[in-house]
């Protein structure tokens, strides 16, 4: 497939790109407070790993430098505005419990990835993908109890050649609608049927949903809170309990008549939420 062929680059460059080899990686995801993004929130130096909670949900925390960070996925139809975390915490073998504050703000105008606008050739209802609680009943929680390895939110592209739509909200026209906007909580490759797949990210294969059909669905889990789920992979030869590294083959696109080309669709969860894969990709990030 070519870019010419969908006149994909008339519509979205340079959102959409030809992929390009990824080069180093961060400690940390750099943070971004807004909806899709990551929100990195101190909350404290403690002897003991407190427990952090957006809402009813347990959060990612991590210690950077002595100190404890909560990791927060912030939904992508969150509203701007102010936000607790709830912290829990023992100190001097009593339990303790904070509110920690942080602010969620409005798509920044230089993130590039806020929206874009989808070809002619393609409408908003070929790119639908699963809402949250249907990617979320994919997987068990019990499955693996104990964290695998300490997140290093160090991430590669999925598919090397060809492609991509990414993470964000779709402007499009329809016949009914002058325009409307849509999410789009995941990146969406599209390359030729039978280009190869490759694992994002260390982890351990959780659940395989469809198994042997072309939307074929492979939960990847990264470590305690971090999960990759992609969708449409086809000829894949892992089983639930596999354990894969970056850069792995993990099977092809699914060749998808509807749009003449092969597609694979990436959805990063932290916390059981969509954040951007973009911002876990070195080269993405500098491209603000």
């Amino acid at each position: 497939m070519s870019m010419s062929t969908y006149q994909l680059d008339r519509f979205i460059i340079p959102v959409l790109l030809f992929l390009l080899p990824v080069q180093g990686w961060v400690d940390l995801p750099k943070p971004h407070n807004f909806p899709g993004g990551i929100s990195l929130i101190p909350i404290g130096f403690h002897e003991q790993k407190p427990q952090a909670f957006f809402g009813i949900d347990p959060v990612l925390v991590i210690q950077e430098d002595g100190e404890w960070l909560a990791v927060v996925g912030v939904p992508m139809n969150m509203i701007p505005g102010k936000y607790m975390l709830r912290v829990e915490y023992a100190e001097e073998e009593n339990s303790r419990r904070s509110i920690l504050p942080f602010t969620v703000y409005p798509l920044h105008s230089k993130y590039k990835q806020r929206s874009f606008t989808l070809p002619e050739k393609f409408t908003p209802d070929e790119f639908l993908g699963l809402d949250n609680r249907q990617l979320k009943g994919m997987f068990g929680t019990d499955a693996f109890e104990s964290e695998l390895v300490t997140p290093d939110f160090s991430f590669q592209h999925v598919i090397n050649e060809g492609s991509f739509l990414p993470f964000g909200r779709i402007l499009s026209q329809s016949d009914t609608q002058d325009m409307r906007l849509q999410d789009h909580p995941k990146i969406t490759y599209l390359a030729s049927g039978g280009t190869i797949a490759y694992a994002p990210g260390n982890g351990i294969v959780e659940n395989i949903v469809d198994q042997g059909t072309p939307d074929q669905k492979i939960v990847i889990r990264h470590s305690d809170h971090f999960r990759s789920i992609l969708n449409f992979v086809n000829n894949s030869p892992l089983e639930v309990g596999d354990q894969v590294e970056t850069g792995e083959p993990i099977g092809t696109a699914s060749l998808i008549e509807t749009i003449g080309t092969g597609r694979i669709d990436w959805y990063l969860m932290l916390n059981g939420t969509e954040i951007d894969p973009l911002l876990m990709i070195d080269f993405a990030s500098k491209q603000e």
